[in-house]
């Protein structure tokens, strides 16, 4: 009899280990298909934010693109503006001349003739 219930212990330890055998196979399984989730959740999010990364800088190179026309159509103005200025002063210039001209002709006939 006692062979018998020391048998029986035997395998009820066995059965036991057995036991938490399985639990334990399951609970490493569980845990590495967690990592797994875990892990293409953060490649995914990588990926999202290499994206966004890609997209800012995209847009900062349209913007810095913007920005240089804009600063050519500024430095084309400035120059039109430039010869604008150059042109009134020659006309002005020119007026002034003209002017200085009449008034001298003015004078030489009001010279000849004082009751003109």
């Amino acid at each position: 009899m006692d062979t018998i219930v020391i048998v029986v212990i035997v395998l009820v330890v066995l059965l036991l280990l057995a036991g938490l055998l399985t639990v334990s196979r399951r609970r490493t399984v569980e845990r590495t298909r967690q990592r797994r989730v875990e892990s293409r959740a953060r490649a995914a999010e990588g990926e999202r934010q290499l994206e966004a990364a890609d997209s800012e800088a995209h847009e900062a190179e349209k913007q810095r693109a913007v920005a240089e026309r804009e600063r050519e159509a500024a430095e084309q103005a400035g120059q039109r503006a430039e010869a604008a200025e150059q042109q009134a002063k020659q006309r002005s210039a020119s007026a002034q001349e003209q002017r200085e001209a009449a008034e001298e002709q003015l004078e030489r006939s009001r010279s000849l003739d004082p009751d003109a």
